[in-house]
């Protein structure tokens, strides 16, 4: 009787087992199946999708390294004609250029894309990129002649794309400048917003110098004109009365444009 028992039960945990074996093979088949699908075709669409995104970011990538952009976010978008799903798949990687004479705009780049294949084909891309940077911005209103500070400033990431003007990125390219016009609380910092300082002030006394052949030369002069720093203004020499053209260099100095003579 123990035997037959221990028959009975021998009997059912190998159909248990069995079950168990034949379960996990049906699932390991299930599972890898997607392993072995087809890929999905290649299509002309996807071809011009994937070329023209691959060069219109190697376009942002070098005007970034042009402008030391700190670091930065983009997102291409493509703008493709719909007879691109007509088209046939082009046997060979499709030819990108950029229109000759177009001034390159990151606002909107515009790509042509040929196949060079027998029956191939030509079609013109739109690409729209969004490019969210690190700028500054003013950390509280600014006011017209309020000189740019540290305390001034905040960072804040913006898509540039919709910026007008020319975004700053860097404190130390505006520290120091006037404000031309009332700029808002949070609002990006535009180099067209600001201004350099004024350094010469009409009827002011001024020191002139004067280099020739490494010799330097010193004399007191009166600005006839305002003038900010590298602005070329009027100044009148004390000693000989002479009115001459000279470099704004610093605050109170000028520097001659033409020393010869003088």
């Amino acid at each position: 009787m123990i035997y037959n028992a221990f028959l009975k039960l021998f009997s059912l945990r190998v159909k248990e087992d069995f079950r168990l074996c034949a379960g996990i093979f049906l699932l390991l088949c299930c599972s890898a199946a997607p392993a072995f699908a087809n890929p999905a075709p290649t299509n002309a669409r996807k071809q011009i999708y994937v070329t023209v995104q691959l060069h219109a970011a190697d376009i942002v990538r070098q005007e970034a390294k042009r402008s030391n952009w700190p670091e930065y976010q983009a997102k291409m978008n493509l703008f493709i004609p719909a007879e691109a799903s007509q088209l046939a798949t082009c046997h060979q990687a499709p030819a990108v250029s950029i229109p000759g004479g177009d001034r390159l705009d990151l606002n909107r780049l515009r790509f042509d894309v040929r196949c060079a294949d027998a029956n191939g084909w030509d079609l013109a891309v739109t690409v729209k990129p969004d490019i969210y940077l690190p700028v500054m911005v003013a950390d509280n209103t600014l006011e017209r002649g309020q000189v740019i500070s540290a305390d001034s400033l905040a960072v804040r990431k913006i898509n540039i794309s919709n910026a007008r003007g020319d975004y700053v990125t860097r404190p130390d390219d505006i520290i120091g400048m006037t404000v031309k016009r009332r700029i808002r609380d949070r609002q990006p910092i535009m180099l067209n917003q600001l201004e350099s300082p004024l350094l010469v002030e009409r009827g002011q006394r001024v020191l002139m110098i004067a280099e020739q052949n490494g010799v330097e030369a010193r004399t007191m002069g009166e600005a006839v004109k305002k003038g900010r720093k590298g602005e070329i203004i009027k100044v009148k020499n004390e000693s000989s009365g002479r009115i001459v053209s000279a470099i704004v260099a610093d605050i109170g100095v000028v520097k001659m444009v033409y020393a010869s003579g003088q």
